[in-house]
């Protein structure tokens, strides 16, 4: 009996001598879907907020369809952490808000070579601007050229003299609009749809959920267009204030995020791009699309003398992943955005 009583002693003794579990740190997340809490991206970010308990974080979550305004509150300090488009980010952190750059990657599977490297422990270091930290990256979708008449797709030198939506602090797609000779019509994430649909715009650039979330296919009409050439690919990115966080909350997030969420998001992407009839997919020769890599490689190229826009140091990397995927493109043997590829 004496020797039981002693077990139980010793094994209660031995429980109350472990450290208690820490209780979770309650914070804001406020997530950006331009349909609100009934859009993918917020379905997707009610996984990510489960996980993030096994981190000591127990998140609430907000939803936002003004992405000016989720940026503006994260910069205020009323969310902790923030989700929003890769390209937005530039204006905080500009290393991972750069790889939404214009038509830097030509697949899927090259952006997952980019994200996976951007994800790993030895990256961390770049992932941090000041207060904010970039802690996952998850797919958006390729980007398009919607037209009202597809017959001015197939060579971008037609182009010049029509009115192009473009995102108010997009500088990259200015740059570009500027390059071809079209006219810029400034917009916003919540209004770009309705100027191509009202006819207000003669083209706009979208990720292919715009057709159907963003009733795109309205501007489309009968002789309306879309260009399959990928003018970049958008991506999803969360940031935090790091302070307001464990020390380990940002490398296990972005680790869980690219082994858990990348499929989840190609899903909704694919399924998106599936849902754009055959008909309005524009097919480029070889000709004008060698003419719009031209092209695109001279803006980038711009951007990187300017210095303003994109971080260098990723620039040069897309350039890298680019040239492994598409070694024959004539910028990967000259010295653009920083060297040659090889």
């Amino acid at each position: 009996m004496f020797k039981k009583i002693t077990t139980a002693m010793l094994t209660v003794g031995a429980l109350l001598a472990q450290p208690a579990m820490a209780e979770p740190v309650e914070r804001s997340l406020c997530v950006f879907d331009v349909v609100g809490r009934n859009g993918d991206t917020y379905q997707l970010m009610r996984d990510y907020v489960l996980a993030a308990k096994e981190w000591g974080v127990e998140f609430t979550m907000k939803p936002y369809t003004d992405e000016a305004l989720v940026v503006a509150d994260f910069r205020a300090g009323k969310c902790d952490a923030v989700e929003l488009f890769g390209i937005k980010n530039r204006d905080l952190l500009r290393f991972p808000g750069s790889l939404d750059m214009m038509a830097a990657l030509p697949s899927y599977d090259a952006l997952h070579t980019a994200v996976a490297a951007l994800s790993a422990e030895n990256a961390a270091s770049h992932m941090r601007q000041g207060d904010y930290e970039t802690v996952g990256i998850i797919p958006g979708g390729m980007v398009y050229l919607f037209s009202h008449d597809r017959n001015r797709l197939a060579d971008w030198e037609q182009l010049a003299g029509l009115k192009v939506t473009v995102l108010s602090d997009d500088e990259q797609a200015v740059e570009m609009i500027r390059y071809v000779g079209g006219s810029v019509l400034p917009a916003s994430v919540s209004t770009f749809a309705g100027m191509f649909n009202n006819k207000s715009a003669d083209l706009s650039y979208a990720p292919a959920f715009a057709y159907e979330a963003l009733e795109m296919y309205k501007g489309l009409g009968e002789g309306g267009g879309i260009l399959n050439y990928n003018l970049g690919i958008l991506t999803f990115q969360i940031n935090i204030h790091h302070e307001r966080f464990p020390d380990d909350f940002g490398q296990k997030s972005r680790a869980w995020v690219f082994e858990n969420m990348w499929e989840p998001g190609m899903r909704v992407v694919e399924q998106a791009e599936s849902k754009i009839p055959k008909k309005y997919w524009v097919e480029l020769d070889a000709d004008s699309k060698e003419k719009y890599n031209e092209m695109f490689t001279a803006v980038r190229q711009n951007l990187y003398d300017a210095d303003k826009v994109y971080d260098r140091k990723m620039q040069q990397m897309l350039k890298k992943i680019r040239c492994r995927e598409v070694p024959d493109n004539a910028e990967c043997s000259d010295v653009t955005e920083g060297g040659p590829a090889f």
